[in-house]
């Protein structure tokens, strides 16, 4: 049959001939290959004018270049197992000496169906076995990027896909291949077939151009220039929406719902707009030289508010709630217009009427205090307290990213640090309370929160450190937060000596070691660089009490919560320099030095430093993760705030703990490692 196809003068007959080939090719494989491939060849390229005989070959050649399962199926790149009889056909056609692939690129522009969809098919199964290969000779054909991209414009949808999977496959890692298929026009293309499907509620195609899409523009500085130059952006935000009546609301100042609409997410649905989100972020992505601009490009084109209504679509699943959440703190982080124009966003929830309580009416509220109440809210009765644990850091995230380099934003929220006494939010429900007023009736009904959720608690420290990170206007906004109720005698209590009551309390009780490290972390956060806040701390003398006797207990104490307790002894007494303080440092220093020890005091540090525990956490702060979806709940103990916090300060408090209060005042080297605050001492002693 071979010698037939090769020899004979007659179409019907080489017809024949290769049709019987084809027949013998799935089951004889490794027999038709090594005697007929090279025939094959030679007549694909000295007779592809017949449609019916150019068909039959190329069939034939897909049966011997696609690597099979043990039953006979075709299977996907990735999936299939090595085949070395396809892999040695698919070699030779790549180094054939006529350039066949040429050949190949040139009938995709064939209008005869089965010509272009075997085509397309057979470079499918010629980039499984050999991809790099592939993609060289495509590269070195000056028309043959540009022949794979005209596939997306072909109206017969089975050789669209075709094509769609292919540039998939080879647009994964190759960076040149990547900005042709860019400049063929590719991005309108894509849109437009998604588009055409249903958008995002679209079926599996949508998935494929979306993943194209991703495949053109991730770690493609130039293809994300060239998306943002042709309008690429302005077209995302049409992609976000799930209800058109939407498309408009949530402009600054105009409330959008709360996204209780009833809308069936299906997993399809999901999975494309799982794609979308991924788009947005990586064009965003920190330390890239075009962030700012296509952050500013997003915020023209008004995709905050969609994405909104994303992260509050209540139906939506979670991991497309948390994803929507982690890109508007992407959107919004170090860029002061967007964040100005997040702090402006009002959206409109329901309420129970004072007037009447079987009526509810709409209120508006500020975008931020939502987002504050999913972090450290009550988690829906659809889902587990693990679960929510997505929405809940993403939720997180996006308010650092809010506060990150805005001390307005910062000062804003520390503005609504009240005491649960004023307005009684412990029994209040959550939508009644400001986001600082929530934050902190959380911490300190840590009892019943923690019983059915402990991240509330977890994250409600996280939040209130946020806050009062590096800003002493918001820890002295903080540190005047106080408790009791002066009409019935009681006397004002700081709310920080309260919360380290709260955490005595939580260590006593066996609860959760997760809420006295958050509690205890949460403190030395605010007094970290604040004397005032020190000399408060100081002025209940059971707090120092507290942290000697997790030090110095031998048993029965969790070594993480001794870890703290000794950097938390370490920073009072580094920063006892209030010349108002209750306690000085004369009077500190003979705890650390003989009741404590100073050694014992280090090494505790350095075994919290240590700990797989607080490890974790410096991976989590340096950024291992851009979601919660890597983050094993198992082993987060401490938050990203923190774990920075303690390693700024690491080397100041071993000095700080090793030097005698009056030598550690006149220290030079004490007080470079101060950051200034010993002259600071100096100057208020002095005055």
């Amino acid at each position: 049959m071979a010698d037939r196809a090769d020899t004979s003068t007659l179409l019907e007959d080489k017809r024949a001939a290769v049709l019987g080939l084809k027949g013998l090719s799935r089951e004889y494989k490794k027999d038709v290959g090594e005697v007929a491939l090279d025939t094959l060849l030679k007549v694909l390229k000295e007779d592809s004018e017949d449609h019916n005989l150019l068909k039959a070959i190329l069939e034939t050649l897909n049966n011997l270049c696609s690597r099979d399962s043990p039953g006979g199926e075709k299977l996907e790149e990735g999936a299939a197992k090595a085949d070395p009889v396809a892999d040695k056909f698919s070699q030779a056609i790549l180094h054939d000496s006529d350039d066949v692939i040429s050949t190949f690129l040139g009938l995709l522009g064939d209008a005869d169906f089965y010509v272009r969809y075997y085509t397309v098919q057979l470079l499918s199964a010629l980039h499984t076995c050999a991809g790099e290969e592939l993609q060289q000779r495509v590269l070195v054909s000056p028309t043959g990027v540009g022949r794979l991209v005209d596939l997306l414009s072909d109206q017969r949808d089975i050789i669209r896909n075709e094509g769609i999977q292919l540039l998939i496959a080879m647009t994964k890692r190759n960076a040149d291949i990547q900005k042709i298929v860019a400049f063929e026009n590719a991005f309108d293309y894509l849109l437009g077939i998604v588009d055409e499907e249903g958008g995002v509620r679209g079926n599996i195609i949508v998935q494929d151009c979306l993943q194209l899409l991703h495949n053109l523009l991730n770690y493609n500085v130039s293809n994300q220039n060239f998306f943002r130059e042709t309008s690429g952006i302005q077209r995302l935000p049409s992609l976000l929406v799930t209800d058109p009546s939407q498309t408009a609301a949530g402009r600054s100042g105009h409330p959008i719902p709360d996204g209780d609409e009833d809308l069936e997410w299906t997993s399809q649905h999901a999975l494309n707009m799982l794609v979308v989100l991924d788009i947005v972020r990586m064009l965003i992505q920190p330390g890239n030289t075009n962030t700012q601009s296509n952050q500013s490009a997003m915020q023209q084109c008004g995709i905050i508010p969609p994405l909104l209504q994303l992260a509050l679509a209540h139906e939506a699943p979670l991991n497309v709630r948390a994803q929507a959440l982690y890109a508007i703190g992407d959107v919004i982080r170090a860029h002061q217009a967007n964040q100005n124009l997040f702090q402006r966003i009002l959206i409109t929830t329901a309420v129970e009427d004072d007037s009447d309580p079987s009526s509810q009416r709409a209120i508006p509220e500020p975008a931020i205090v939502i987002v504050i109440r999913l972090a450290v809210g009550k988690h829906p009765a659809t889902a587990s307290a693990n679960e929510y644990y997505i929405v809940r850091a993403a939720a997180t995230h996006l308010v650092q990213a809010y506060v990150g380099g805005n001390t307005d934003a910062q000062l804003a929220l520390a503005a609504t640090l009240t005491p649960p006494g004023d307005i009684g939010t412990l029994t209040e429900p959550e939508q009644h309370q400001s986001a600082g007023s929530l934050i902190v009736s959380v911490l300190l009904d840590w009892r019943e929160t923690s019983k059915e959720d402990v991240w509330r608690v977890w994250y409600a420290a996280l939040l209130l450190s946020t806050i009062l990170r590096d800003h002493n206007e918001c820890k002295e906004q903080a540190l005047k937060i106080t408790l009791g109720d002066a009409s019935k005698g009681e006397e004002p209590f700081p709310l920080i000596n309260e919360l380290m009551s709260q955490a005595r309390q939580a260590t006593q009780h066996g609860a959760d070691v997760r809420v006295s490290l958050a509690i205890l972390t949460l403190i030395s956060v605010w007094l970290v660089n604040f004397p005032k806040g020190v000399s408060v701390f100081l002025d209940e003398s059971a707090n120092i009490s507290f942290l000697v006797e997790q030090i110095s207990g031998s048993s029965g104490i969790n070594a993480l919560v001794q870890g703290v307790a000794a950097f938390m002894l370490g920073i009072v007494y580094q920063f006892d320099i209030d010349p108002e303080s209750p306690m000085s440092r004369e009077s500190l220093y003979p705890i650390i030095s003989k009741r404590v020890g100073a050694d014992q005091l280090l090494i505790r540090v350095q075994r919290l430093r240590d700990s797989k525990e607080f490890q974790y956490a410096v991976g989590l702060a340096a950024g291992a993760y851009s979601s919660a979806y890597g983050v094993a709940l198992a082993e987060v103990y401490f938050d990203s705030v923190f774990a920075d916090l303690f390693k700024m300060h690491y080397e100041s408090f071993r000095a700080a703990v090793r030097l005698g209060p009056n030598e550690a005042m006149a220290n030079p080297s004490y007080a470079y490692l101060h950051g200034g605050m010993a002259g600071y001492a100096v100057s208020a002693a002095s005055g």
